[in-house]
């Protein structure tokens, strides 16, 4: 078997976090993956199918993966026999600013003549910065259509020419000097840049491994596929850097593209064919008219589509809908984030609806059929205060008194560990009423070394300081289990192990705040840790793999697993 044109490489978030003390805390509350965020983007599967059938052979490797199933795996080593003609790494998401700057490093260090790709939008928002500031990286693929960029540019690297032509692309020529080539290439049309997982299913076989395909770690015990409604987005959420304002001033996304009905739905086959795990639906299928979804369901209800369908909402939905959804669907699932139960805060998010309209789709979920619904609540909002965020707790309460058979999960999580570049709050932080700590790439790169996830945040608010959103992120923690104790979706153990384990990673917290006050080493931390806790394995074992793996909350495809690293 020859040797593939070019591996897709995903980093963890923080390349040393097996050996670096760093306490993550509650990062990664709304994704199925640790806080090393092992879960690579969709794009990825996208653009190995789109190379692969235009006679490129593309391999991916979830680094992140294996470092956390394997406390020996030496990722230098493994990236050092790699042999591609050329390497990607996406740096889709800013929290993995540090791990993937580390890995073009090792990956330059073992094969300097071979080029090193990034993409992502992370990477287009800091594009100028990266490319000066890090020279084994040779070339940034900008916007959020990087499979023909990608196809031209590798074109390029077979023929061993300059992309002087190739649209989105950001590159350093022999000589080192820099070229910007217009970001020309923003397709109204996404039919043929499809999530075709045959592909990743066809690479485990040929390759006989299916450890780099996995999207993340847990994927085998709690696996679900997801798939790309659209790009762009018709929402203008203050602190998202996926918005209308984002796509429109930072990636040339004038307006949604919407993927067809009858693309989505071959997409759907081809994940029945092969697995049985339920399929999320990212974007909103609403969002651009009633037509468009229907259409969708239609499609599901006549081809007889079976997985569990889990589907994203951006406002509530009316009967008729939720009622064809149920006639559409063998099983479904809901997710709506209203960000807080202030209507205040959730209009200065940039969400426009009621509790009312919320609470009745709830209810007609529920009464048909929906077999979970997450909705979620963030802290660190525009006009949240101390007091809106204990309020919040109390309307989670609230919603489980009234529909407490298990089906409905209320989350509520930090907007952390970084504020989105490119979103209306990071491009206007005043007049947002937020204020940044940092502001360039190196300065978020920098920040993921921290010794507590505290000092990651990248903003606080006028309305809460950067520690009020950490007391009340662990006040919300214990209050939410509190809560899922009492109408009983937790039992008692699992309430204390819960609770026992959010008071030591508060504690932590804290210790760190005046270790760092004092100016002391963090081997005070670890020695007082070691003597109270009676951490059950060896240090030896400490220097690699975590110490505690804390579930805070249970539910579905949220798997909220938490990680101490006191090393």
């Amino acid at each position: 078997m020859g040797k593939p044109d070019l591996v897709l490489i995903h980093p963890p978030s923080m390349y040393d976090f097996r050996r670096e003390s760093i306490l993550y805390g509650p990062i990664s509350d709304v994704v199925p993956s640790t806080p090393i965020f092992e879960m690579y983007p969709l794009g990825f599967i996208s653009l190995m199918g789109y190379l692969e059938s235009h006679g490129f052979h593309v391999h991916i490797v979830n680094l992140a993966v294996k470092m956390l199933r394997n406390r020996r795996f030496n990722p230098e080593n493994y990236l050092s026999k790699i042999d591609a003609e050329a390497y990607g790494i996406d740096i889709h998401w800013l929290v993995h600013a540090h791990g993937g700057v580390e890995v073009a490093k090792i990956l330059k260090r073992n094969k300097p003549n071979r080029p090193v790709i990034v993409g992502g939008l992370s990477s287009t928002y800091f594009h100028k910065e990266i490319i000066r500031s890090y020279l084994d990286i040779d070339y940034i693929v900008r916007g959020d259509s990087g499979e023909y960029p990608l196809l031209k540019l590798m074109e390029c690297i077979e023929d061993d020419r300059y992309p002087v032509d190739v649209p989105n692309i950001t590159w350093r020529d022999r000589d080192g000097r820099i070229h910007e080539n217009p970001l020309t290439h923003v397709p109204e049309l996404i039919d043929k840049y499809i999530i075709n997982y045959e592909y990743a299913v066809k690479n485990v076989v040929r390759h006989l491994n299916i450890e780099d395909y996995l999207p993340y770690r847990d994927w085998l015990s709690y696996p679900y596929c997801a798939l790309i409604t659209c790009r762009g987005c018709s929402q203008n959420c203050t602190t998202c850097g996926g918005s209308a304002y984002s796509f429109s001033k930072i990636y040339g996304r004038k307006r949604v593209a919407l993927k067809s009905p009858e693309v989505l739905i071959d997409e759907m086959r081809i994940i029945q064919s092969y697995f049985k795990s339920p399929i999320f639906l990212l974007g909103d299928i609403w969002q651009c008219g009633d037509e468009h979804g229907l259409k969708i369901l239609k499609l599901i209800r006549g081809e007889g589509i079976d997985n569990p369908i889990t589907f994203e909402l951006f406002n509530p939905l009316s009967i008729d809908k939720i009622v064809e959804i149920k006639r559409s669907c063998s099983e479904f699932s809901i997710e709506i984030s209203p960000e807080s139960h202030d209507e205040d805060v959730r209009k200065a998010q940039g969400r426009f609806y009621s509790n009312r309209e919320l609470e009745e789709m709830i209810e007609n979920c529920l009464n048909n059929e929906c077999i979970k619904l997450d909705v979620f609540f963030m802290i660190g909002l525009p006009k949240q205060t101390p007091t809106s965020v204990i309020e919040t707790i109390d309307y989670c309460d609230k919603l489980l008194l009234k529909h407490h058979d298990g089906r409905l999960h209320t989350f509520i999580a930090p907007l952390a560990p970084f504020l989105d570049p490119g979103s209306i709050a990071f491009e206007n932080p005043d007049s947002a009423g937020y204020k940044l700590m940092f502001k360039t790439f190196n300065e978020h790169r920098e920040a993921l070394k921290k010794p507590s996830w505290k000092y990651c945040l990248n903003y606080e608010t006028e309305w809460m300081s950067r520690s009020q959103i950490v007391d009340l992120t662990y006040n919300a923690a214990k209050a939410i289990n509190d809560i899922r104790f009492k109408h009983n979706i937790i039992d008692k153990n699992s309430y204390e192990e819960i609770r026992r384990k959010i008071d030591l990673t508060e504690y932590i917290t804290k210790r760190i705040d005046e270790i760092i006050a004092k100016g002391d080493k963090l081997e005070e931390l670890k020695k007082h840790v070691w003597e109270e806790y009676g951490i059950l394995c060896s240090r030896e074992e400490l220097r690699s793999v975590p110490i505690a793996k804390v579930k805070w909350i249970r539910g579905g495809l949220k798997l909220m697993l938490r990680y101490l690293h006191i090393v």
